[in-house]
């Protein structure tokens, strides 16, 4: 059992009806500890990605570097719009659910879904900004 469930049972029935906030207080340590989980995440993605389109930077020949970006990131950011057009899909189900159990349920799905549109913009992002660096290292080291 968790934490956040320990402390939770350890919480009279009583006072969570008649005290609100204390819930509200759980809910929000739970989601604060999510969110960070999330943003470690996409972090760790975003630095993959960028070491990654760092190293294609450095290899790749003087006159197809344009096309070689435009050809990865398109492909990663179409990615990141579909992935974010599913989580928009979900999220916009939530508030048609019957009862609280399957309104949190969809939330749950809202949730990762929007999870995962984010870590893929964070490796799109990272992947662009390791391919500038990387351009501007091969480039500095071509013009000595």
């Amino acid at each position: 059992m968790s934490n956040e469930e320990d402390m939770d049972s350890e919480i009279p029935a009583l006072v969570k009806k008649y005290v609100p906030g204390v819930t509200r207080g759980l809910s929000w340590a739970k989601y604060s500890k999510e969110k960070g989980k999330g943003t470690v995440m996409k972090s760790e993605a975003f630095q993959e990605a960028k070491a990654e389109g760092f190293a294609t930077a450095l290899k790749v020949p003087l006159g197809e570097a344009n096309q070689i970006l435009k050809d990865a990131t398109d492909g990663i950011w179409n990615q990141a719009r579909e992935l974010t057009e599913k989580a928009k899909e979900v999220s916009h189900r939530i508030n048609k659910q019957k009862s609280k159990k399957e309104r949190e349920k969809v939330l749950g799905l809202a949730r990762d879904a929007a999870k995962k549109a984010g870590v893929q913009a964070a490796i799109a992002a990272g992947w662009e900004q390791g391919w500038k660096e990387g351009l501007k290292e091969r480039d500095s080291k071509n013009s000595d």
